[in-house]
């Protein structure tokens, strides 16, 4: 056994089986801190939950329900500096998907790190599953049996939504993003297409980190370099919607954005670095720095904002965008959403401003029910102008200002009980069925590697 003595590098040692195979250099395991230690990076995990990144899923939850409801009022398209900011609410889409490749990529970093075995996936696919099919098919079911009556009869609609295929419809029977009452499912088809896609991704990014004897400040040097890599192919895939033909639908594709999902993947990488180094080496003062400086990242985050907020990134409503346009929104969202997750994901255990006002209880809560929250809103918002005999004509002025906050308000506290129902009935039941699954299955040999990250993103 040889002893790799380089400067820089832990304790590192090579190992070759018995029958003389060469193995994967292993890491000793590092000495687990105390859960008070100053700047090592909390990241939600099995022992312990970062309640600021629910507040994150909230404030995405409400900033998608904000423009959906300013679209069905027509306020979104008076051109006022308010109705920009409405227009602009689907920034709460990259912070999703910034939050699903920080949590689900977390343990494949950690394990590409340490040289040890990653997540199954098998059980992995199962709790995605459970954690997002359920409560969606109530959805699907509901929505087409009162809001799109003229299609219960077409086993291809039903098709198409019940197993997520709508986004790979070149020439859909509905208008704009989705059948009513299930347009902003869009997002949850790129979403599921990054679950699908990610244990591949993240073996490919290992096999390359681990070329060679390296060092794990290499590893991880490497594992930035292919999620760099990754989110920029979303700016040259954009081209394809434009060249050699018009084909809107690939920007609703995973290839198109998933430099925002890239988003989380780095921030995962830098939080397991800074762990490797037990936070005393470059990644952990740049955790630290992150962390200590939340103010300055989300005015980051504020002064892009306003600049999406004008024709640079990009027309009002359902106008055509050019494609500078769309890459320059697709990189201000980027930002945006790096600036707002970077921050609270690098926060270190314990009490801090940050998980005050991301992690009260309110928050904490709103957070665990925000997935439903994003699923239920479009048919809380049709059900409402049902409800009161209103009309929503999208493209035109219907309500004024103050209707509209009327309106807004009414479907907000309707969204939220309606998802706290939906919660308990469908969602928790679900993940107590995954529990069940692992607790009948058989042990895992000792050298089986880490279990799962019990972390879990919140749509």
């Amino acid at each position: 056994m040889q002893v790799d003595g380089s400067a820089g590098k832990q304790g590192m040692t090579d190992r070759n089986s018995a029958d003389g195979t060469r193995l994967r250099p292993v890491r000793p395991p590092a000495a687990r801190p105390s859960a008070g230690r100053p700047g090592r990076p909390q990241l939600a995990t099995g022992q312990g939950r970062n309640t600021g990144l629910d507040g994150l899923r909230v404030v995405a939850a409400f900033a998608v329900l904000v423009t959906h409801v300013g679209g069905q009022t027509g306020f979104e398209f008076t051109g006022t500096p308010a109705s920009w900011t409405v227009d602009r609410g689907d920034v709460g889409v990259p912070i999703f998907f910034a939050l699903s490749g920080l949590l689900l990529y977390q343990p494949w970093a950690r394990a590409a790190l340490a040289g040890e075995g990653g997540p199954g996936v098998a059980s992995y696919l199962v709790r995605r599953a459970l954690r997002i099919l359920p409560a969606y098919w109530v959805v699907v079911i509901i929505a087409l049996l009162t809001l799109n009556r003229a299609h219960v009869g077409s086993p291809a609609a039903w098709a198409q939504y019940l197993l997520l295929l709508q986004n790979y419809i070149p020439h859909p029977w509905w208008p704009g993003t989705g059948a009513p009452g299930l347009a902003q499912m869009w997002s949850l088809v790129v979403e599921v297409s990054f679950y699908a896609v990610l244990p591949l991704l993240a073996a490919l990014l290992d096999w390359f980190a681990w070329r060679g004897s390296t060092s794990v400040a290499k590893r991880a040097r490497r594992l930035l370099a292919g999620v760099t890599v990754l989110a920029l192919a979303s700016y040259a895939f954009a081209v394809l919607m434009y060249y050699p033909a018009s084909e809107p639908w690939l920007g609703v594709t995973l290839p198109r954005l998933m430099t925002w999902f890239a988003v989380g993947m780095v921030i995962a990488v830098a939080a397991e670095w800074a762990r490797a180094d037990r936070a005393a080496g470059p990644a952990g003062q740049v955790c630290r720095a992150v962390a200590g400086s939340a103010s300055t990242c989300w005015l980051i985050a504020l002064i892009a904002f306003a600049i999406a907020c004008t024709p640079v990134a990009g027309p009002e409503g359902f106008v055509p965008p050019t494609l500078w346009s769309v890459e320059i929104k697709t990189a201000l969202y980027t930002i945006i959403a790096a600036a707002l997750v970077a921050p609270v994901a690098f926060q270190p255990a314990g009490p801090t401003p940050v998980a005050r006002i991301l992690g009260n209880p309110v928050m904490s809560f709103l957070g665990r029910i925000s997935y439903g929250i994003f699923l239920w809103q479009f048919v809380v918002i049709y059900g409402f102008f049902r409800l009161v005999h209103a009309s929503t004509n999208i493209g035109h002025v219907l309500y004024p200002w103050p209707a509209v906050a009327g309106i807004l308000a009414c479907c907000s506290i309707a969204t939220v009980a309606v998802a706290a129902v939906s919660y308990y009935a469908f969602e928790q039941p679900a993940q107590r069925l995954h529990r069940l699954l692992r607790r009948t299955r058989p042990l895992a040999p000792p050298d089986a590697g880490p279990a799962p990250s019990q972390a879990c993103i919140h749509l």
